[in-house]
Protein backbone atom coordinates (compact mmCIF):
# COMPACT_ATOMS: atom_id res chain seq x y z
CA UNK A 1 0.00 0.00 0.00
CA UNK A 2 2.82 2.48 0.59
CA UNK A 3 4.75 2.03 -2.48
CA UNK A 4 1.31 2.14 -4.62
CA UNK A 5 0.24 5.69 -2.27
CA UNK A 6 3.85 7.00 -3.17
CA UNK A 7 2.92 6.09 -7.18
CA UNK A 8 -0.52 8.08 -6.96
CA UNK A 9 -0.07 11.46 -6.74
CA UNK A 10 2.06 12.55 -9.81
CA UNK A 11 -0.80 10.90 -11.80
CA UNK A 12 -3.07 12.82 -9.78
CA UNK A 13 -1.44 16.05 -10.14
CA UNK A 14 -0.82 15.24 -13.97
CA UNK A 15 -4.76 14.72 -14.45
CA UNK A 16 -5.16 17.91 -12.37
CA UNK A 17 -2.77 20.20 -14.52
CA UNK A 18 -4.19 19.00 -18.03
CA UNK A 19 -7.60 19.39 -16.85
CA UNK A 20 -6.69 23.02 -15.04
CA UNK A 21 -4.83 23.93 -18.35
CA UNK A 22 -8.09 23.33 -20.50
CA UNK A 23 -10.02 25.01 -17.92
CA UNK A 24 -8.42 28.26 -17.78
CA UNK A 25 -7.77 28.41 -21.74
CA UNK A 26 -11.54 28.02 -22.05
CA UNK A 27 -12.52 30.44 -19.66
CA UNK A 28 -10.19 33.12 -20.96
CA UNK A 29 -11.36 32.88 -24.79
CA UNK A 30 -14.95 32.20 -23.82
CA UNK A 31 -15.26 35.49 -22.42
CA UNK A 32 -13.39 37.47 -25.20
CA UNK A 33 -15.49 35.20 -27.95
CA UNK A 34 -18.40 36.73 -26.12
CA UNK A 35 -17.25 40.48 -26.28
CA UNK A 36 -16.68 39.94 -30.46
CA UNK A 37 -19.59 38.72 -30.93
CA UNK A 38 -21.96 41.45 -29.22
CA UNK A 39 -22.96 43.87 -31.22
CA UNK A 40 -20.37 47.16 -31.13
CA UNK A 41 -18.58 44.88 -28.68
CA UNK A 42 -20.32 45.41 -25.99
CA UNK A 43 -20.89 43.75 -22.55
CA UNK A 44 -24.14 42.21 -22.69
CA UNK A 45 -23.02 38.26 -23.88
CA UNK A 46 -20.32 38.22 -21.07
CA UNK A 47 -22.75 38.91 -18.90
CA UNK A 48 -25.59 37.23 -19.61
CA UNK A 49 -23.19 34.29 -19.79
CA UNK A 50 -21.68 34.99 -15.96
CA UNK A 51 -24.95 35.23 -14.72
CA UNK A 52 -26.79 32.34 -16.27
CA UNK A 53 -23.40 30.13 -14.48
CA UNK A 54 -23.77 31.64 -11.50
CA UNK A 55 -27.35 30.73 -10.93
CA UNK A 56 -27.30 27.67 -12.50
CA UNK A 57 -24.72 26.39 -9.70
CA UNK A 58 -26.44 28.29 -6.98
CA UNK A 59 -29.86 26.41 -8.42
CA UNK A 60 -28.03 23.00 -8.84
CA UNK A 61 -25.15 23.01 -7.52
CA UNK A 62 -26.52 20.56 -4.15
CA UNK A 63 -28.04 18.21 -6.71
CA UNK A 64 -24.71 17.74 -8.47
CA UNK A 65 -23.18 16.99 -5.01
CA UNK A 66 -26.06 14.59 -4.27
CA UNK A 67 -26.02 12.78 -7.36
CA UNK A 68 -21.84 12.20 -6.49
CA UNK A 69 -22.54 11.04 -2.66
CA UNK A 70 -25.20 9.20 -4.64
CA UNK A 71 -22.91 6.95 -7.16
CA UNK A 72 -19.57 5.16 -7.11
CA UNK A 73 -16.82 7.27 -7.02
CA UNK A 74 -15.35 5.82 -10.93
CA UNK A 75 -18.68 6.55 -12.16
CA UNK A 76 -19.26 10.27 -11.11
CA UNK A 77 -15.71 11.12 -11.81
CA UNK A 78 -15.81 9.94 -15.30
CA UNK A 79 -19.42 10.92 -16.22
CA UNK A 80 -19.05 14.48 -15.16
CA UNK A 81 -15.24 14.65 -16.77
CA UNK A 82 -16.67 13.09 -19.89
CA UNK A 83 -19.87 15.23 -20.34
CA UNK A 84 -17.53 18.59 -19.21
CA UNK A 85 -15.27 17.66 -22.06
CA UNK A 86 -17.59 16.53 -24.72
CA UNK A 87 -19.89 20.01 -23.97
CA UNK A 88 -16.78 21.89 -24.07
CA UNK A 89 -15.90 20.65 -27.47
CA UNK A 90 -19.46 20.76 -28.79
CA UNK A 91 -19.23 24.93 -27.40
CA UNK A 92 -16.34 25.25 -29.04
CA UNK A 93 -17.22 23.84 -32.56
CA UNK A 94 -20.31 26.24 -32.36
CA UNK A 95 -17.91 29.24 -31.44
CA UNK A 96 -16.10 28.10 -34.34
CA UNK A 97 -19.24 27.75 -36.59
CA UNK A 98 -20.69 31.27 -35.59
CA UNK A 99 -17.55 33.16 -36.43
CA UNK A 100 -17.15 31.49 -39.65
CA UNK A 101 -21.03 32.42 -40.40
CA UNK A 102 -21.35 35.55 -38.79
CA UNK A 103 -22.05 38.20 -41.83
CA UNK A 104 -24.70 35.58 -42.48
CA UNK A 105 -26.29 35.12 -39.04
CA UNK A 106 -26.04 39.03 -38.76
CA UNK A 107 -27.98 39.48 -41.59
CA UNK A 108 -30.50 36.68 -41.49
CA UNK A 109 -33.74 38.12 -39.31
CA UNK A 110 -32.77 41.26 -38.50
CA UNK A 111 -29.53 39.68 -36.49
CA UNK A 112 -31.83 37.30 -34.41
CA UNK A 113 -29.38 34.39 -36.24
CA UNK A 114 -26.53 35.70 -34.31
CA UNK A 115 -28.66 36.31 -30.94
CA UNK A 116 -29.83 32.19 -31.53
CA UNK A 117 -26.19 31.14 -32.05
CA UNK A 118 -24.95 33.54 -28.76
CA UNK A 119 -27.75 31.67 -26.85
CA UNK A 120 -26.96 28.51 -27.93
CA UNK A 121 -23.63 29.01 -26.97
CA UNK A 122 -24.38 30.47 -23.71
CA UNK A 123 -26.75 27.45 -22.63
CA UNK A 124 -23.77 24.91 -23.85
CA UNK A 125 -21.36 27.12 -21.47
CA UNK A 126 -23.23 27.02 -18.86
CA UNK A 127 -23.70 23.00 -19.04
CA UNK A 128 -19.93 21.98 -18.93
CA UNK A 129 -19.50 24.40 -15.99
CA UNK A 130 -21.93 22.62 -14.08
CA UNK A 131 -20.37 19.79 -15.17
CA UNK A 132 -17.25 20.96 -14.26
CA UNK A 133 -18.07 21.61 -10.74
CA UNK A 134 -19.13 17.83 -10.60
CA UNK A 135 -15.76 17.16 -11.53
CA UNK A 136 -13.74 19.35 -9.23
CA UNK A 137 -16.43 17.96 -6.36
CA UNK A 138 -16.00 14.22 -7.30
CA UNK A 139 -12.22 13.97 -7.85
CA UNK A 140 -10.67 16.78 -6.10
CA UNK A 141 -12.75 17.08 -2.89
CA UNK A 142 -13.67 13.68 -2.52
CA UNK A 143 -11.16 11.47 -4.09
CA UNK A 144 -8.54 13.28 -2.80
CA UNK A 145 -9.61 13.05 0.73
CA UNK A 146 -9.81 9.23 0.44
CA UNK A 147 -6.79 8.76 -0.91
CA UNK A 148 -4.93 10.81 1.68
CA UNK A 149 -5.83 8.28 4.12
CA UNK A 150 -7.15 10.35 6.94
CA UNK A 151 -3.98 12.10 7.63
CA UNK A 152 -4.29 15.74 7.37
CA UNK A 153 -0.92 16.70 6.88
CA UNK A 154 -0.76 14.52 4.16
CA UNK A 155 -4.15 16.04 2.30
CA UNK A 156 -2.60 19.41 3.34
CA UNK A 157 0.37 19.35 0.90
CA UNK A 158 -1.69 17.62 -1.88
CA UNK A 159 -4.14 20.73 -1.65
CA UNK A 160 -1.33 22.67 -1.87
CA UNK A 161 -0.08 21.16 -4.79
CA UNK A 162 -3.15 21.24 -6.73
CA UNK A 163 -3.90 24.78 -5.59
CA UNK A 164 -0.28 25.78 -7.00
CA UNK A 165 -0.96 23.89 -10.39
CA UNK A 166 -4.62 26.13 -10.80
CA UNK A 167 -2.71 29.33 -10.11
CA UNK A 168 0.63 28.63 -12.41
CA UNK A 169 -1.90 27.17 -15.07
CA UNK A 170 -4.35 30.85 -14.45
CA UNK A 171 -0.61 32.72 -15.24
CA UNK A 172 0.32 30.76 -18.27
CA UNK A 173 -2.84 29.69 -20.47
CA UNK A 174 -4.24 32.62 -20.95
CA UNK A 175 -1.17 34.11 -22.34
CA UNK A 176 -1.01 30.68 -24.52
CA UNK A 177 -4.60 30.69 -26.14
CA UNK A 178 -4.21 35.00 -26.03
CA UNK A 179 -1.23 34.59 -28.92
CA UNK A 180 -3.16 32.02 -30.94
CA UNK A 181 -6.19 34.37 -31.10
CA UNK A 182 -3.74 37.28 -31.95
CA UNK A 183 -1.67 36.22 -34.47
CA UNK A 184 -3.86 33.89 -36.26
CA UNK A 185 -7.76 34.33 -35.36
CA UNK A 186 -10.63 33.39 -32.93
CA UNK A 187 -11.75 30.09 -35.28
CA UNK A 188 -8.63 28.75 -34.77
CA UNK A 189 -8.68 29.23 -31.08
CA UNK A 190 -11.66 27.60 -31.00
CA UNK A 191 -10.86 24.42 -32.80
CA UNK A 192 -7.20 24.51 -30.36
CA UNK A 193 -9.40 24.20 -27.62
CA UNK A 194 -11.85 21.46 -28.71
CA UNK A 195 -8.99 19.44 -29.93
CA UNK A 196 -7.03 19.77 -26.81
CA UNK A 197 -10.16 18.69 -24.97
CA UNK A 198 -10.58 15.97 -27.42
CA UNK A 199 -7.41 14.74 -26.09
CA UNK A 200 -6.55 15.25 -22.55
CA UNK A 201 -10.01 13.47 -22.03
CA UNK A 202 -8.62 10.16 -23.15
CA UNK A 203 -5.41 11.30 -21.08
CA UNK A 204 -7.26 12.43 -17.75
CA UNK A 205 -9.59 8.80 -18.03
CA UNK A 206 -6.69 6.68 -17.78
CA UNK A 207 -4.89 8.46 -15.17
CA UNK A 208 -7.82 8.55 -13.02
CA UNK A 209 -8.20 4.28 -13.86
CA UNK A 210 -4.80 4.39 -12.72
CA UNK A 211 -5.23 6.16 -9.71
CA UNK A 212 -8.50 4.18 -9.19
CA UNK A 213 -6.98 0.69 -9.54
CA UNK A 214 -3.95 1.14 -7.44
CA UNK A 215 -5.98 2.55 -4.51
CA UNK A 216 -8.72 0.39 -3.48
CA UNK A 217 -10.14 2.60 -0.76
CA UNK A 218 -11.73 4.58 -3.72
CA UNK A 219 -13.77 1.27 -4.32
CA UNK A 220 -15.65 1.46 -0.78
CA UNK A 221 -18.25 3.69 -0.68
CA UNK A 222 -20.77 2.81 2.20
CA UNK A 223 -23.76 2.30 0.50
CA UNK A 224 -23.35 4.86 -2.28
CA UNK A 225 -23.38 2.27 -5.08
CA UNK A 226 -26.26 0.09 -4.34
CA UNK A 227 -29.67 1.78 -5.56
CA UNK A 228 -31.13 1.79 -2.32
CA UNK A 229 -33.91 4.45 -0.74
CA UNK A 230 -32.98 7.15 1.43
CA UNK A 231 -34.60 7.60 4.29
CA UNK A 232 -36.29 11.29 5.17
CA UNK A 233 -33.89 13.22 7.03
CA UNK A 234 -36.90 14.29 9.43
CA UNK A 235 -36.65 11.32 11.15
CA UNK A 236 -32.70 12.22 12.36
CA UNK A 237 -34.82 16.05 13.30
CA UNK A 238 -36.74 14.22 15.60
CA UNK A 239 -34.93 11.57 17.43
CA UNK A 240 -31.13 13.69 17.25
CA UNK A 241 -30.56 15.95 20.18
CA UNK A 242 -29.74 19.55 19.85
CA UNK A 243 -26.29 19.94 18.66
CA UNK A 244 -25.93 16.58 16.84
CA UNK A 245 -24.42 16.39 13.48
CA UNK A 246 -25.90 14.37 10.34
CA UNK A 247 -23.69 11.56 10.22
CA UNK A 248 -23.35 8.70 7.44
CA UNK A 249 -26.44 7.06 8.83
CA UNK A 250 -28.43 10.23 8.40
CA UNK A 251 -27.43 11.18 5.02
CA UNK A 252 -29.03 7.74 3.76
CA UNK A 253 -32.43 8.83 4.10
CA UNK A 254 -35.43 8.50 1.33
CA UNK A 255 -34.91 12.54 0.53
CA UNK A 256 -37.72 11.73 -2.61
CA UNK A 257 -41.01 12.10 -0.28
CA UNK A 258 -42.90 13.31 -3.81
CA UNK A 259 -43.33 10.68 -6.76
CA UNK A 260 -42.92 13.47 -9.84
CA UNK A 261 -39.19 14.00 -11.24
CA UNK A 262 -39.38 17.25 -10.14
CA UNK A 263 -40.87 16.80 -6.74
CA UNK A 264 -37.81 14.68 -6.13
CA UNK A 265 -35.29 16.92 -7.46
CA UNK A 266 -36.93 19.55 -5.22
CA UNK A 267 -36.94 17.04 -2.25
CA UNK A 268 -33.18 16.25 -3.04
CA UNK A 269 -32.34 19.96 -3.08
CA UNK A 270 -33.60 21.10 0.18
CA UNK A 271 -32.48 17.90 2.12
CA UNK A 272 -29.15 18.74 0.89
CA UNK A 273 -29.19 22.32 2.50
CA UNK A 274 -30.98 20.72 5.50
CA UNK A 275 -27.90 18.81 5.67
CA UNK A 276 -25.63 21.59 5.21
CA UNK A 277 -26.94 24.17 7.73
CA UNK A 278 -27.43 21.54 10.39
CA UNK A 279 -23.68 20.28 10.26
CA UNK A 280 -21.05 21.79 12.10
CA UNK A 281 -18.85 23.04 9.04
CA UNK A 282 -21.57 25.75 8.27
CA UNK A 283 -19.91 28.34 9.45
CA UNK A 284 -16.46 27.42 8.01
CA UNK A 285 -18.50 27.52 4.80
CA UNK A 286 -20.27 31.00 4.85
CA UNK A 287 -16.83 32.06 6.31
CA UNK A 288 -15.62 30.85 2.79
CA UNK A 289 -18.59 31.98 0.61
CA UNK A 290 -17.97 35.77 2.05
CA UNK A 291 -15.10 36.13 0.54
CA UNK A 292 -16.65 36.12 -2.55
CA UNK A 293 -18.30 38.85 -2.09
CA UNK A 294 -15.80 41.49 -3.08
CA UNK A 295 -14.08 43.44 -5.74
CA UNK A 296 -10.60 43.36 -3.40
CA UNK A 297 -9.27 40.90 -6.07
CA UNK A 298 -8.22 40.71 -9.63
CA UNK A 299 -11.31 40.30 -11.21
CA UNK A 300 -12.83 42.65 -14.37
CA UNK A 301 -14.20 44.79 -11.95
CA UNK A 302 -11.04 46.09 -9.74
CA UNK A 303 -8.91 45.87 -13.39
CA UNK A 304 -11.20 48.17 -14.86
CA UNK A 305 -11.29 50.75 -12.11
CA UNK A 306 -7.60 50.57 -11.94
CA UNK A 307 -7.05 51.40 -15.78
CA UNK A 308 -9.71 53.87 -15.51
CA UNK A 309 -7.45 55.65 -12.56
CA UNK A 310 -4.71 55.60 -14.96
CA UNK A 311 -2.54 52.46 -14.55
CA UNK A 312 -1.74 51.49 -17.95
CA UNK A 313 -2.37 47.52 -19.63
CA UNK A 314 1.40 47.14 -19.39
CA UNK A 315 1.45 48.01 -15.37
CA UNK A 316 -1.49 45.97 -14.64
CA UNK A 317 -0.59 43.36 -16.18
CA UNK A 318 2.78 43.28 -14.06
CA UNK A 319 0.57 43.88 -10.78
CA UNK A 320 -2.04 40.64 -12.11
CA UNK A 321 1.00 38.28 -11.79
CA UNK A 322 2.34 39.72 -8.94
CA UNK A 323 -0.68 38.79 -7.25
CA UNK A 324 -0.50 34.86 -8.59
CA UNK A 325 3.19 34.97 -7.32
CA UNK A 326 2.00 36.06 -3.74
CA UNK A 327 -0.90 33.49 -3.98
CA UNK A 328 1.39 30.92 -5.13
CA UNK A 329 3.52 31.06 -2.14
CA UNK A 330 0.47 30.91 0.07
CA UNK A 331 -0.86 27.65 -1.63
CA UNK A 332 2.87 26.53 -0.99
CA UNK A 333 3.25 27.39 2.73
CA UNK A 334 0.04 26.24 3.57
CA UNK A 335 1.09 22.44 4.45
CA UNK A 336 3.50 23.62 6.40
CA UNK A 337 1.34 26.33 8.48
CA UNK A 338 -1.02 22.44 9.28
CA UNK A 339 1.83 20.18 10.06
CA UNK A 340 2.55 23.00 13.03
CA UNK A 341 -0.64 24.91 14.10
CA UNK A 342 -3.24 22.68 12.45
CA UNK A 343 -6.17 23.25 10.11
CA UNK A 344 -8.36 25.69 12.07
CA UNK A 345 -5.68 27.79 13.16
CA UNK A 346 -4.06 27.97 9.89
CA UNK A 347 -7.55 29.00 8.53
CA UNK A 348 -8.22 31.90 11.27
CA UNK A 349 -4.54 33.50 10.41
CA UNK A 350 -5.24 33.24 7.05
CA UNK A 351 -8.19 35.21 7.61
CA UNK A 352 -6.67 37.98 10.15
CA UNK A 353 -3.52 37.89 7.11
CA UNK A 354 -6.12 38.91 4.35
CA UNK A 355 -7.94 41.33 7.05
CA UNK A 356 -4.38 43.11 7.95
CA UNK A 357 -3.48 43.43 4.38
CA UNK A 358 -6.50 44.81 2.71
CA UNK A 359 -6.84 47.91 5.52
CA UNK A 360 -4.26 48.91 3.01
CA UNK A 361 -7.87 49.31 0.13
CA UNK A 362 -10.03 50.83 2.95
CA UNK A 363 -7.23 53.57 3.64
CA UNK A 364 -7.04 54.38 -0.04
CA UNK A 365 -10.28 55.23 -0.62
CA UNK A 366 -9.47 58.20 1.23
CA UNK A 367 -5.66 58.79 0.45
CA UNK A 368 -5.13 61.32 -2.07
CA UNK A 369 -5.57 60.95 -5.49
CA UNK A 370 -8.83 59.35 -4.15
CA UNK A 371 -11.91 59.25 -7.05
CA UNK A 372 -14.11 58.89 -3.86
CA UNK A 373 -17.04 61.29 -4.04
CA UNK A 374 -20.57 59.89 -3.52
CA UNK A 375 -22.19 63.34 -3.36
CA UNK A 376 -21.02 64.08 -7.09
CA UNK A 377 -23.55 61.08 -7.99
CA UNK A 378 -26.88 62.61 -8.38
CA UNK A 379 -30.19 62.32 -10.00
CA UNK A 380 -29.03 64.88 -12.04
CA UNK A 381 -25.98 63.33 -13.67
CA UNK A 382 -26.59 59.98 -13.68
CA UNK A 383 -26.80 59.85 -16.98
CA UNK A 384 -24.03 62.27 -17.60
CA UNK A 385 -20.87 60.04 -17.69
CA UNK A 386 -18.49 63.17 -18.23
CA UNK A 387 -20.24 65.08 -15.48
CA UNK A 388 -19.34 61.83 -13.29
CA UNK A 389 -15.95 61.60 -14.87
CA UNK A 390 -14.58 65.11 -13.94
CA UNK A 391 -16.64 65.56 -10.82
CA UNK A 392 -14.40 64.22 -8.07
CA UNK A 393 -12.77 66.55 -6.28
CA UNK A 394 -9.13 64.48 -5.59
CA UNK A 395 -8.91 63.37 -9.21
CA UNK A 396 -7.69 64.32 -12.40
CA UNK A 397 -10.21 66.35 -14.00
CA UNK A 398 -9.03 65.66 -17.27
CA UNK A 399 -9.84 62.36 -19.62
CA UNK A 400 -8.77 58.86 -17.75
CA UNK A 401 -5.22 58.64 -20.05
CA UNK A 402 -4.36 61.96 -17.90
CA UNK A 403 -4.40 60.06 -14.49
CA UNK A 404 -5.11 61.13 -11.39
CA UNK A 405 -2.94 64.26 -9.38
CA UNK A 406 -1.76 61.49 -6.92
CA UNK A 407 -1.19 57.61 -7.46
CA UNK A 408 -1.40 57.15 -4.10
CA UNK A 409 -4.46 55.77 -3.48
CA UNK A 410 -4.38 53.25 -6.61
CA UNK A 411 -0.87 52.24 -5.12
CA UNK A 412 -2.39 51.74 -1.29
CA UNK A 413 -5.60 49.67 -2.98
CA UNK A 414 -3.32 47.42 -5.48
CA UNK A 415 -0.71 46.85 -2.84
CA UNK A 416 -3.14 45.87 -0.10
CA UNK A 417 -4.73 43.33 -2.76
CA UNK A 418 -1.80 41.88 -3.80
CA UNK A 419 -0.45 41.50 -0.51
CA UNK A 420 -4.04 39.88 0.61
CA UNK A 421 -3.62 36.74 -2.02
CA UNK A 422 -1.48 34.91 0.61
CA UNK A 423 -3.82 35.03 3.70
CA UNK A 424 -6.60 34.53 0.89
CA UNK A 425 -5.23 31.51 -0.32
CA UNK A 426 -4.36 30.16 3.04
CA UNK A 427 -7.85 30.73 4.42
CA UNK A 428 -9.29 29.11 1.33
CA UNK A 429 -7.38 26.19 1.34
CA UNK A 430 -8.34 25.46 5.06
CA UNK A 431 -11.41 25.56 4.81
CA UNK A 432 -11.92 23.72 1.78
CA UNK A 433 -9.62 20.84 4.03
CA UNK A 434 -12.61 21.20 6.38
CA UNK A 435 -15.19 20.96 3.98
CA UNK A 436 -12.94 17.06 2.83
CA UNK A 437 -12.81 15.81 6.05
CA UNK A 438 -16.89 15.44 6.39
CA UNK A 439 -17.81 11.92 6.31
CA UNK A 440 -17.58 10.88 2.76
CA UNK A 441 -21.60 10.25 2.74
CA UNK A 442 -22.18 13.31 2.67
CA UNK A 443 -19.16 15.66 1.70
CA UNK A 444 -20.94 15.55 -2.18
CA UNK A 445 -23.83 17.76 -0.98
CA UNK A 446 -21.97 19.45 1.53
CA UNK A 447 -19.42 20.51 -1.15
CA UNK A 448 -22.34 21.07 -3.61
CA UNK A 449 -24.09 23.71 -1.41
CA UNK A 450 -21.24 25.12 -0.76
CA UNK A 451 -20.01 25.57 -4.68
CA UNK A 452 -23.22 27.64 -4.59
CA UNK A 453 -22.98 29.34 -1.55
CA UNK A 454 -19.97 30.61 -3.05
CA UNK A 455 -22.03 31.83 -6.31
CA UNK A 456 -25.01 33.39 -4.17
CA UNK A 457 -22.53 35.89 -2.30
CA UNK A 458 -20.58 35.87 -6.04
CA UNK A 459 -24.12 37.07 -7.48
CA UNK A 460 -24.64 39.65 -4.75
CA UNK A 461 -21.51 41.52 -5.62
CA UNK A 462 -22.26 41.86 -9.01
CA UNK A 463 -25.56 43.77 -7.74
CA UNK A 464 -23.02 45.80 -5.83
CA UNK A 465 -21.51 46.55 -8.58
CA UNK A 466 -24.09 47.09 -10.74
CA UNK A 467 -26.10 49.39 -8.02
CA UNK A 468 -22.56 51.62 -7.89
CA UNK A 469 -21.23 51.55 -11.28
CA UNK A 470 -19.33 54.71 -10.96
CA UNK A 471 -15.21 55.18 -9.93
CA UNK A 472 -17.09 58.03 -7.19
CA UNK A 473 -18.76 55.34 -5.51
CA UNK A 474 -15.76 52.66 -5.78
CA UNK A 475 -15.29 53.62 -2.27
CA UNK A 476 -18.56 52.20 -0.75
CA UNK A 477 -18.18 49.13 -2.72
CA UNK A 478 -14.30 48.28 -0.98
CA UNK A 479 -15.83 49.22 2.53
CA UNK A 480 -18.90 46.71 1.80
CA UNK A 481 -16.51 44.10 1.04
CA UNK A 482 -13.90 44.72 3.69
CA UNK A 483 -17.00 44.08 6.18
CA UNK A 484 -17.59 40.52 4.19
CA UNK A 485 -14.04 39.53 5.23
CA UNK A 486 -14.44 40.67 8.63
CA UNK A 487 -18.01 38.67 8.85
CA UNK A 488 -16.15 35.67 6.89
CA UNK A 489 -13.57 35.62 10.26
CA UNK A 490 -16.15 36.19 12.41
CA UNK A 491 -18.01 32.84 11.20
CA UNK A 492 -14.59 30.89 11.00
CA UNK A 493 -13.89 32.06 14.23
CA UNK A 494 -17.14 30.87 15.37
CA UNK A 495 -16.29 27.58 13.94
CA UNK A 496 -12.73 27.33 15.29
CA UNK A 497 -14.25 28.03 18.50
CA UNK A 498 -16.39 24.75 18.86
CA UNK A 499 -13.83 22.64 17.34
CA UNK A 500 -10.73 24.09 19.91
CA UNK A 501 -12.61 25.56 22.98
CA UNK A 502 -11.11 29.22 22.42
CA UNK A 503 -9.65 31.61 20.08
CA UNK A 504 -6.07 31.61 21.66
CA UNK A 505 -3.81 31.73 18.79
CA UNK A 506 -0.70 29.33 20.60
CA UNK A 507 -2.49 26.54 21.93
CA UNK A 508 -4.37 23.59 20.13
CA UNK A 509 -6.95 22.61 22.31
CA UNK A 510 -8.64 23.29 25.77
CA UNK A 511 -9.44 19.99 27.66
CA UNK A 512 -13.35 20.09 28.43
CA UNK A 513 -12.83 17.23 30.71
CA UNK A 514 -13.78 17.88 34.62
CA UNK A 515 -10.59 16.95 36.76
CA UNK A 516 -12.51 14.33 38.57
CA UNK A 517 -13.23 12.96 35.33
CA UNK A 518 -9.53 12.84 34.50
CA UNK A 519 -9.01 10.74 37.86
CA UNK A 520 -11.30 8.26 37.19
CA UNK A 521 -10.20 8.18 33.22
CA UNK A 522 -6.33 7.29 34.83
CA UNK A 523 -7.52 4.87 37.12
CA UNK A 524 -9.53 3.04 34.29
CA UNK A 525 -6.26 3.28 32.10
CA UNK A 526 -4.15 1.40 35.26
CA UNK A 527 -6.41 -1.68 34.87
CA UNK A 528 -5.37 -4.45 33.19
CA UNK A 529 -8.21 -4.25 31.18
CA UNK A 530 -10.05 -1.18 30.79
CA UNK A 531 -13.69 -0.60 29.98
CA UNK A 532 -13.01 0.43 26.42
CA UNK A 533 -17.02 1.58 26.11
CA UNK A 534 -16.85 3.80 29.23
CA UNK A 535 -13.59 5.24 27.76
CA UNK A 536 -14.60 6.19 24.47
CA UNK A 537 -18.12 7.81 26.16
CA UNK A 538 -16.01 10.05 28.33
CA UNK A 539 -13.73 11.24 25.81
CA UNK A 540 -16.67 11.64 23.58
CA UNK A 541 -14.86 9.83 20.69
CA UNK A 542 -17.43 8.11 18.52
CA UNK A 543 -17.51 4.09 19.37
CA UNK A 544 -17.65 2.71 15.13
CA UNK A 545 -16.77 4.92 12.17
CA UNK A 546 -20.30 4.24 10.59
CA UNK A 547 -21.48 6.11 13.43
CA UNK A 548 -19.61 8.96 14.17
CA UNK A 549 -16.57 10.57 12.13
CA UNK A 550 -14.24 13.26 13.47
CA UNK A 551 -13.42 16.43 11.24
CA UNK A 552 -9.78 17.32 11.73
CA UNK A 553 -8.34 17.88 15.06
CA UNK A 554 -6.12 21.22 15.91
Amino acid sequence: MASCFQDVPWKLYSSRMISAWGDRMWMFAVGLFMVELSPSGSLKWPAIYGLTKSLAVVILGSNIGRWIDRTSRWNAAHISLGAQNVLVVICAVCVAVTFYFKKRLVAEADGWGLTAACSVIVILGTLAHLASVGTSIAVFKDWIAIIAGGDSQTLARMNSTCRSIDLATNMIAPIAVGQVMYFLSHIVAAVTIASWNVLSFFIECFLLWRIYKEFPNLAVKTSACEKQPLQVLESWEKESEPGDQPTADDANVKLESGNGFFAKRLGGFLKSWKIYFSHEVRNAGIGLACLYMTVLGFDSITVGFAYSQGVPESILGVLLAAGAAVGLLGSIAFPFFVRFMGVERTGLYGFSLEIACLTLCVASVWAPGTPFDPASVSISNIDNPFALKNSSRNSTVGSYEDGPESYTSVILLMAGIILARFGLWVADLSVNQVLQQVDDQIRGSINGVQSSMNMIFDTVKFLLVIACPWPQTFGTLVCISFSAICAGWSFFASYSFKKRGHLLPFHKVIDNILPEEIHQISVDLKNEKPDENTAVRRNNIPSSPEKKHDNSPS
